[in-house]
């Protein structure tokens, strides 16, 4: 996962255009946005995450603390593995 990706994906897009993104990973297993990552399960989760951005910054929020809490949302998962 690279935060930079993510950041780039969620400042670059809408929310319909990742939300497309992500399904045509899941059901046609293709990459229409040319995400950045070493297989198609790191470019869904950067897809994932700049989605979550996204719609946290179409809601009001600044970019950068959106981006800085979702990416802290998933250490905290991590953390408590």
């Amino acid at each position: 996962m690279k935060a930079s990706v993510i950041r780039s994906l969620a400042a670059e897009h809408d929310a319909e255009t990742l939300q497309a993104a992500i399904d045509a990973f899941i059901e046609e297993e293709r990459d229409i946005l040319g995400v950045p990552g070493e297989d198609d399960g790191e470019r869904l989760t950067h897809c994932n995450l700049a989605l979550r951005v996204r719609q946290r910054v179409d809601q009001g929020e600044d970019l950068r603390l959106a981006f800085r809490d979702v990416l802290g949302e998933v250490r905290a998962l991590l953390q408590n593995e």
